[in-house]
């Protein structure tokens, strides 16, 4: 086998360091040929196909694993590639939508201190179905797969929203109303009649902001919201409650957007 060669011969010819050859030996994606009595490592010369074939996966950020299925020819290459395709399409949606957030709070603290470009409105009442909780922020969501549970027939669009019935921060234990605003055709099941309440909310003057994005930031802006009030000299009504409205809940967070309001004089 005159056409083996050593690993630091592989890493010279592969434009790679010897130290990268023995990485990919350990996790068993490039084994050596042969392996002498001191230890040395063999490889074939058409082995560096093999490593350029890994360079170029990894590039697609392919695993370790799928990169030993593939070069044992167990691997579907086609698939991989196509798997891999839609995972960096996914990736390139994300950060272009980071990139128009990012440029939009920038524009937002360029121009009135806060994160946030907030328009005040005068907002109508409306009706809302609901359930009283006592529990941290964090499990607003699974409060509103609750009450999605509770309703024998959705409506026309089954929208939640959270009632906060105290005032200032409490990441760890708030009291809130989890809602579903009142649509046509909505209907409980029997079981929950007793449990679940409606009430007519009667908002008026908000500061009102939309929040594309992770609903787990919506605490910042509510912050970036009292901010944007005290600069602006605008007074919180202290006798209407805060609310968020979440109309639009994916698993895609680029797909998905929130309304904060927040109650003036």
């Amino acid at each position: 086998m005159n056409n083996l060669i050593t690993a630091g011969e592989f890493a010279k010819l592969a434009s790679t360091t010897k130290r990268m050859i023995l990485y990919y030996d350990e996790k068993g994606v490039l084994k050596p040929i042969k392996v002498n009595s001191a230890q040395y490592r063999f490889y074939l010369e058409r082995q560096i196909l093999d490593y350029q074939r890994i360079l170029l996966l990894s590039t697609f950020g392919v695993s370790l694993g799928e990169m030993k299925r593939y070069l044992k020819k167990s691997g579907n290459l086609a698939k991989l590639f196509d798997d891999k395709k839609e995972l960096i399409e996914k990736e390139i949606r994300l950060l272009e939508f980071n990139l128009q957030n990012l440029t939009k709070f920038q524009k937002n603290l360029k121009e009135n201190g806060t994160m946030v470009n907030p328009m005040v409105q005068v907002m109508p009442p409306f009706g809302v179905f609901y359930i009283e909780k006592e529990g941290p922020y964090a499990k607003i969501g699974n409060y509103c797969e609750e009450l999605h549970t509770m309703f024998e027939n959705k409506g026309d669009h089954f929208t939640t929203l959270a009632i906060f019935e105290e005032q200032g921060y409490r990441p760890k234990k708030s009291r809130i109303k989890i809602g579903a605003l009142k649509t046509e055709g909505m209907k409980l099941k029997k079981t929950y009649q007793d449990v679940v309440k409606y009430i007519e909310i009667h908002p008026g003057k908000v500061l009102t902001y939309t929040h594309s994005g992770s609903g787990s930031l919506l605490s910042l802006f509510w912050i970036e919201l009292e901010k944007y009030c005290t600069l602006k000299k605008i007074k919180i009504n202290k006798y209407v409650p805060y609310f968020e409205i979440y109309r639009t809940v994916n698993s895609d967070m680029t797909k998905q957007f929130f309304e904060i309001y927040l109650p003036i004089e």
